[in-house]
Order: C-alpha cells, then structure tokens, then sequence
C-alpha cells in the first residue's frame, strides 16, 4: 500500500539576519576544537615516544637472550656429537674403521653441524706397542701411516680414527694428541672428569701452512669395556682413548648470527671481555657509529669461559616501535583539521541531507512502480487473501490459471469457492500464521480450468497493516506429463506397449511376494520366436517390427487379467503367471500361448506362420527370485529349440547343469585363446587313383589344462554362438599361413592347405583382406592356400557371397564347398559360385556300404563335379570297401581315417617331404593317430 508524504521544507535564506550569529557561533566553535585537538596531539606525542624507548629496550633485551641461548643450544648440540661417538665405542669396544666411518658420515656433518671438520678417535697406545698399532692401522688400508711427532712421552694418545675420510682428515692420523700442551691439558681434564672439555682456541694441525682459522677441539674420554669409574684412580686406571671433534669457531658461530640475524651483532671473544686481546668472530663489520644499545653475556661450555658482546644494528629501529610518536602527530593534526572542517560542514551538510530525503522519496515510488509492473507481469500466479478469506487482488497470471476474468475475482471467497477441500484447510492453516504447500487439480470455481498446481500459501505481517496471506500458484500439468511419459519409457516397450525388463521384474517381485503369503506358485515363460532372423533379413526390420507387434497383441489377448505379458527385447517375451496350484497350470498357458501364435500373420500382404520356443520355470519350485526364474525359462527356452522348436519346456536340474557346463566351457575357451591351448592337426587328402597326397586340411582342436582334449563339436558352436569364432578363425588363417611358409621353405610344399572359414567369418566383410594380409605377411601368392566355406554360409546372401569369392579368387586362393549335399537350395545356384572342389559330406560315405541307393547321392555329387568341371573330394573314408566303391563312382580323392588321422605337422611333415622329394606314390600306411 503505498502512503502519500508530504513536501519537503524550504532551506533558510542565507540571508536571514537572525542565522548570522549563529554561523559566528560555529566558528568560533571550530578553532576552539582546533586548539584543543592540538594540546592533546602534543601530549600524545610526547608520551608514545618515552613508550617506544622502552619497548626498544625491552626488545632488544628480549632478542639477546634469544641468540645467545641459540648459540648455548648450538654449542650443547656441538659437544653431544663427541658425547654420542663416545656412547658407540663405549657400547661396541670392537668398532672398526669401517663401522667408525659408516657411523660418523650418517650425523651429515656438513649439512647438520657446519664447523665440525670430523670426528676422530684416538687411542691410548703404551710406547712399546707403538710399532704394532701403526703396522695394523696400515694393515687396515691406511698405507702412509705413521705415529708423528717421533718424540714421546712415557704415554701416547695416538688418532687411529677420523671421519669424513678426506685428504684433510687423513693428513691427521697418526699425530700423538699428548704431544702437544693445549691438547694434553685438555685430554687429562677429559679423562679424569668423564665430562666433555675443550681446548682454547687454537690453530688444527690440518690447518698448519695455511691461513689461520680459530677453532678449538672437544675431547670425551672412553674407558674400558663401556666402564663408567666413579673416582679419578678408577677413570685414570680404565682410560682407553678420546673421541675429538675440531671445530671452527667461524662456521659454527655463522649458523647462529649468519646472514639471516640483521638487526643485532655479535661479537665473540675468548674468556672474559676485559682480559680479550682480539675477537675470535665477528658476525659483521663495526658500525662507525656508537650503537644505540648493546649488552654482554657469558657462556660456558666445558672448561671455558666465552664472552658475547651484542650490539644493534641501524635494522633493529626499523622493527621497533619507532614509528608511532610521528603516526600519533601526524593523525593528530590531521584528526583537529577535520573536525574544525566538519563543523564547518555542518551546515552545508543538512541542507544535502534534505535534498537526499526528496531523492529517496522519488526512488521509492519508482520502485513501487517496479513493485507493481513485477505483479502484474509475472508468469507465476499471484493473489492477495484477506483474513476473511476473501481475494483482496491477483494478477492475470493467477486469473489465466483459475480460468476466469480477474474482475470476477476480487472479493470472491477462496473458502468458499475452493474445488478441494484441501485448498480450504490450506487456507484456513496460513490465515493462522501456517506457510502452507500442497497440489491440487482444480483451483476455484466450479467448471473452472482443470489442470495440475502447485499452492505456496505464505502469511504476510507488517506493522501497519493487516495481515493478509500472498497465494503463490504454479501451473505443472506440462511436467507432470513429461513426467509420466518418462515414467512410461521406463517401465514399458516403445515398440509393442507391453512392459519391459524393468517392471517385468517389480511384478515377478509382487506376484513372489503374494505366491507366500498364499501358498501358490508363479509360473514365469520366456517365449522366444523362431527363425525370426530370416524375417527381419530377408523382408525389413519395419517388417519385423510390424509382426512384433502383432504378437504382442495376441499374446496380451489370450491372458488372464492377473497375468503379465512383457517383452524383454529382441524376439524374446515374458509372461508371468500368479497364483496357480501346480504345473500343470503352467503347462496350460503355454498350450494356449502355442495356440494364439499357430494361426497365420497377416502383414503387409503376406501371410507366414510364427512358431515359438517356450521356457516355464516355478516360483519358489525352480528358483526364490526374478533373475534365478528368468535365467532358469531361458535355459528351458534352449532345451525346447533344441528339441525341435514350437514346444515348450519345464526346466530340470539337468538342464540347468547344461547350461552352468555350457558358460564354464564359453569362459575356458575365452582364457584357451588368451593362454594358446589351442593347436592345429592336420589330415592329408589322397588321389584316389593314384595314392598321390594332393591336399592337406587344417582342423583345429583344444587341448585343456584339466579337461584334456576337446574336439571341436564341443567348444566350436559355442565360439559361434558367442563370437568367439572371428578371434579362432583368424588365429587359424594366420597360423596355417606360416605353416605354409615354413614348409615351402623346409621341403619345397606344392599342395594347397585348406582352412575351415566359419559363416561369421564369412560374412563380415573383411574376409578377403584378412585372407591377403596372412598371404602377404608370410610371403605366399595364394594358390597354397584354400578356403572351405559350407553351402549353408553361401545361401544366406547370394550376392555378398560371390562377390568375397570373387575376391578370394582375385587374389589366387582355392574355393572349396564343405559337407556339400546336406543343404536344401544350393544346386539351382551352384554354377554363379567360383568354386574349385566340393566335399561330399561324411553322413554320405558312412551310408555307402549300405545295400540299396546308399550311393546314390555321392554318385550324384561325383556326376556333378565332373559335369561342372569340378574336383570333387569325399570326407570321412575309414574302410577299403568304402575306397573302392568311391574308385568305382569315379570320385576323384578322398580324406579320412584309413590313409591318415588328423596329425601335427611335424608328423605330416615326412610323407610330405617324400612327396616333394620324389613325386611318387607313398604307401598307404596310417600315420600317427593323433586326434
């Protein structure tokens, strides 16, 4: 609701006499705050900068003791190296070199303790066993070694040890530590102490010849057998050596005041300050001016006193509190210039701010302009709703929504008029002070527009005015039937409308759940159409689709209202039938299924007969859940096209053992072709007139790792089946191939080879390159070669079949057609086929020596051969009368038992080489009998 305001109220006249004093007034006011601002400026200066003097002090009080207890703990951490290399001799008396080295490099002198130049052990040596330590010193690899000074005393502490082995290090060796007073004093200290000592600064004897560098030596004394004597005879008696550790004082004291420390200097010098004669370090130059603080501090360390004068550096102010005295004066004065400006402005300032207030006025009835055209233009519905329920205003959205003028709606009871009796609690719940959601059909008004809404009914309070409540509606009757569209696409088949997998599984679930509770059984047949490749191949998958459909429609017809009919996809349907009593019941609907399918299909134009195959399997008899039920119809599906079609099926265990046999032989045969267990047998084809080998043929066979030998009859319709068969028959071609290659290099091999192309193989198109490639790999121009194909594979597309054996034959290969005459429709088109041999099935040789027309079908295929100008070859020959019966048909060879079993090629080999070798006639003998 908007509010009317009144007119702003002129500014004064700057004329107005009575407001002159006024602005005096002001002014005065200003360069009284200006005069105070600044005493108190002073006062604040003065006081900052006694306050920074001794917070610098502090500081550097502060950062002093904290350098030099880093340089304490530096030097602690110095003296515990000579302390640990002491713990390992004391703990292994027998360390040798070797094992001293390993052990010293693993502290990482270099990087861990910069100074330390090694650590050497020397031992206590008695004068006459002098000769002895430096023969085994040398005996241990330090060949130039030799106990130096030659003078001694009545007792030697001679450096057997020193590690890192550098040239330096190793100058060392040898030297007599006793030799020498500094060294001497401290060594005995060590000795009769048991506590680390060091020497004064002195100059290494590794440093003699070059520039000085001061540096001083850590002795710990070692005793016998890991002994810790309690009185100095006891530790004088025990004494065994000293660990020493020569350290630089330069590098060491650099760790701690190096380049990093820039706001404090140290300076290091040898006992106390007073009796210095020159420093021993210095971590920088003098400063050429007096520093503004400096302190000194002790440390002890050993048996010697070290003395640290620290001084400031120029860099130290910068980190100090200096800064605040000229900060406070400067936002002093800054703070009384703007308060005597701001009283100055203070005028100038609510003239602005009566201005500002006739600006906001004017924006906020632009935005309740705004305000109103939002309403207005929404595309949500929007209504007002008083607390009598009554509709105070909306907007066309919500009049479009409601279907009715937004006229008529202003005053009309909501209550009253609701559709449902839901909206009318709603409405009541949000007059209450509820926020309210709910879904509902219809909004007002009887006849009105019908519809899907969602209702946000929202109670609105404001101090003014009173309460109302806003009704917020959307319209989702779009989306609620997108939604259920998809929901649709989910659960049904777009094809037939029937549903699919998915709730095919939620009613198995429900029907097994009821099938419980009652007792009963669910009976679940999974139909499977035959041959109906050949109708989609031959006539169009639309075609197809159309008989799917027709189907479909009468599988749903012939059912109970209680069963479902599903279609899992392809050619493949469910049917789930509850509560039946037995199997019975089962075996009815199947019956019924066979009969609704028996009749013709008519569709488009054509008439044809659609048998099916049918699985049953029984809840709770077969399996408990939708998976195990389906998977056990489909397994009895099989049995049933395997017994000849249009039948049904119950599923037994045995069937079911099949079917586990049969997935454990498709996985095997997946590992054989990746762990080469299959291998190539080989079974010559004789000249019948002669005994002459004139061919050989491949066959390939599988030799498992448990199983043993399995032939192909097991695993190749399995490898069809899965296709599995492209990966074997190219293995095959390209194996064949290069032992085509190798016998033609072994033996000179003049006979073609032949190779079993499975219909798969065939048929995908890449057979000709496939083929050229093995030839070309292995150097061979294709008359070795020959391929057997069956007269089944060629039928099924007349054209694509000449044209890849065309190509074949383009590319100099044999054409063989294999089991020839068992097929029903390849002779009318056997002469458009370039094909060189034809192979008269086994089934026809076995009937041969039977009395009566036995031959009359391999005499028909010979006649063929001969009439078409091909050589013709009979499979399967395993008896004489058999050979001679063939002689008489004037069948050109023959392949089979009696002149050979399928051999390796090493086996076959021999009679080949005889062959090649002398052209001549080989004995008739059988060969190994391989498999």
């Amino acid at each position: 609701m908007l509010r009317s305001t009144s007119p702003a109220q002129p500014a004064s006249d700057p004329a107005d006499p009575v407001a002159e004093p006024s602005r005096r007034f002001d002014g005065r006011l200003a360069l009284l705050a200006l005069v105070a601002c600044l005493l108190l400026t002073v006062l604040a200066w003065r006081e900052t900068a006694r306050t920074a003097e001794d917070d610098a002090e502090s500081r550097f009080a502060l950062r002093v003791t904290e350098l030099h207890q880093r340089l304490e703990n530096h030097i602690q951490t110095y003296v515990q190296v000579a302390r640990s290399a002491a713990a390992l001799y004391t703990a292994f008396p027998d360390v040798q070199r070797a094992e001293w080295n390993r052990f010293v490099d693993g502290l990482g002198l270099s990087e861990r303790y910069p100074g330390i130049q090694g650590v050497a052990f020397a031992r206590r040596v008695d004068p006459s066993n002098a000769a002895a330590v430096a023969g085994s010193a040398r005996a241990d690899g330090i060949r130039h070694f030799r106990i130096w000074p030659d003078a001694g005393g009545p007792e030697r502490v001679i450096n057997l040890y020193a590690a890192p082995v550098t040239e330096q290090n190793l100058r060392a060796l040898g030297y007599d530590m006793l030799s020498e007073p500094i060294r001497r004093t401290a060594i005995e200290q060590a000795r009769d102490s048991g506590e680390p000592s060091t020497t004064r600064a002195i100059q290494l004897k590794i440093d003699e010849g070059n520039s000085p560098s001061p540096a001083f030596i850590v002795f710990q004394a070692v005793y016998r057998e890991g002994q810790q004597p309690r009185s100095v005879e006891e530790r004088r008696a025990a004494f065994v050596g000293v660990v020493l550790t020569p350290i630089r004082i330069v590098p060491m004291a650099n760790a701690v005041f190096g380049p990093g420390v820039t706001d404090v200097a140290a300076t290091l010098y040898e006992g106390l300050l007073a009796d210095a004669d020159f420093p021993l370090y210095r971590s920088r130059a003098p400063s050429p001016e007096k520093p503004e603080l400096a302190a000194e501090r002790e440390i002890t360390f050993g048996n010697r006193v070290w003395t640290v004068r620290y001084e400031s550096r120029p860099g130290f102010a910068l980190e100090t509190e200096s800064w605040k005295p000229p900060l406070v004066l400067a936002v002093g004065l800054t703070l009384s210039a703007f308060l005597s400006t701001l009283l100055w402005a203070l005028t100038a300032t609510r003239r602005r701010a009566l201005e500002i207030a006739g600006r906001i006025t004017a924006s906020l009835r632009r935005r309740e302009a705004e305000l109103d055209q939002l309403f207005n233009e929404a595309p949500l519905g929007i209504a007002l709703i008083g607390q009598d329920a009554k509709l105070l205003d909306c907007n066309p959205a919500f009049a479009r929504a409601v279907g009715a003028p937004r006229d008529g709606l202003i005053g009309l009871d909501a209550k009253l008029r609701a559709q449902d009796p839901a909206l009318a609690t709603a409405i009541d719940a949000a007059i209450g002070g509820e926020s309210v959601r709910l879904e509902v059909d219809q909004l007002l008004l009887a006849g009105g527009r019908h519809s899907h809404f969602t209702v946000h009914l929202q109670p609105v309070t404001t101090p003014d005015d009173p309460p109302f409540v806003m009704a917020f509606v959307e319209d989702i009757g779009d989306k609620r039937r997108a939604e259920q569209h998809i929901h649709y696409l989910a659960h049904y088949d777009a094809l037939t409308g029937l549903p699919n997998r998915v709730l095919l599984f939620d009613r198995i679930g429900q029907a097994a759940k009821q099938a419980r509770r009652d007792g009963t059984k669910v009976a679940v047949l999974f139909i499977d159409l035959d041959r109906f490749k050949v109708i989609n191949d031959s006539l169009g998958h639309s075609f197809g689709d159309e008989v799917l459909r027709s189907v479909a429609r009468r599988l749903h017809a012939g059912l109970r209202d209680s069963d479902t009919v599903g279609r899992l996809g392809g050619d493949e349907f469910l049917i789930v039938a509850p509560q039946l009593h037995q199997a019975s019941d089962a075996a009815a609907v199947a019956e019924k299924v066979l009969l609704q399918l028996s009749s013709p299909f008519a569709v488009g134009g054509q008439s044809f007969v659609v048998s099916p195959s049918i699985g049953i399997s029984l809840f709770p008899d077969d399996a408990e859940d939708a998976e195990g039920l389906i998977r056990c119809a489909d397994i009895a599906m099989y049995n049933a096209k395997d017994g000849g079609r249009n039948a049904y099926r119950f599923v037994t265990r045995e069937m079911g053992a099949r079917s586990r046999e049969r997935l454990d032989l498709e996985a095997a045969l997946r590992r054989a072709l990746q762990n080469g267990e299959l291998f190539i047998v080989y079974q010559p084809q004789v000249r019948i007139s002669d005994d002459q080998v004139v061919g050989v043929e491949a066959l390939v066979r599988w030799r498992h790792p448990e199983a043993g030998l399995i032939m192909p009859n097991r695993f190749l319709p399995i490898a069809e089946e899965t296709g599995l068969v492209q990966s074997i028959g190219d293995w095959v071609l390209n194996e064949v191939c290069q032992q085509i290659r190798r016998w033609k290099d072994h033996i000179g091999l003049s006979i073609p080879v032949a190779v079993n192309i499975s219909g798969q193989q065939f048929r995908d198109g890449q057979l000709p390159a496939k083929v050229a490639a093995a030839l070309d790999g292995n150097g061979l121009d294709g008359r070795e070669l020959e391929i057997e194909v069956t007269e089944g594979t060629l039928i099924d597309d007349i054209p694509a079949a000449v044209s890849t054996l065309r190509a074949l034959k383009e590319r100099g290969c044999l054409i063989a057609l294999d089991d020839f005459g068992t097929g029903y429709s390849s002779l009318s088109y056997l002469h458009r086929f370039p094909i060189d041999k034809l192979k008269i099935d086994r089934s026809f040789i076995h009937d041969l020596e039977q009395a009566g027309v036995g031959d009359s079908i391999p005499r028909a295929i010979v006649g063929l051969g001969r009439s078409l100008g091909l050589s013709v070859v009979a499979e399967g020959v395993e008896t004489e009368v058999q050979l001679q019966l063939l002689r008489s048909l004037k069948c050109e060879s023959f392949q089979g038992y009696l002149f050979s079993r399928p051999v390796p090629a090493e086996e076959l080999e021999p009679v080949l080489a005889v062959r090649a070798a002398r052209g001549g006639h080989p004995a008739r003998v059988p060969l190994s009998a391989a498999p």
